[in-house]
């Protein structure tokens, strides 16, 4: 179980966090789809067995992300210290489909105290969700997290 950080203080390069299993069922994906990501294969069963890239239908990449970010901010971990955030790179290397199960960790990469901000530090996280079927990378995300220290 993650307990909440107190301090940015607390982390360490290499430290490593379990957030725990998700999943996104067919009607969340297309409901999702339909207002921010309008593509065939993630907003229509039939459409997306056409779809030469998938084959049927996918989570968007961006809920994806948005259903791993909610774990992540929406958990105790950051929840008293987090003051924001300035990027998030993500690559979504295999798709994800209805259902599918898949685990999220989080690796503390790095970490920076600026100089002119003696209040806070920034992480440098990498989170990762692994497909649990068969251990396939779904999305990756390395991003930066303002925490109050």
């Amino acid at each position: 179980m993650i307990t909440a950080l107190r301090s940015f203080d607390e982390l360490s390069e290499g430290q490593e966090f379990d957030f725990g299993t998700l999943s996104l069922p067919a009607d969340e994906i297309m409901e999702y789809a339909r207002r921010y990501d309008p593509q065939p294969f993630h907003t229509d069963p039939e459409a997306a067995k056409h779809a030469p890239l998938f084959g049927g239908l996918v989570a968007s990449g961006l809920h994806t992300m948005g259903a791993c970010f909610g774990r992540i901010m929406g958990g105790p971990l950051f929840r008293e210290v987090s003051l924001g955030g300035n990027r998030i790179d993500t690559s979504w290397p295999a798709p994800l489909r209805p259902d599918e199960v898949f685990a999220l960790k989080g690796r503390v990469e790095a970490l920076k105290l600026p100089k002119s901000r003696p209040e806070l530090g920034i992480a440098t996280m990498r989170y990762t969700g692994t497909r649990v079927a068969d251990g396939v990378v779904v999305i990756e995300m390395v991003g930066s997290h303002f925490l109050r220290r």
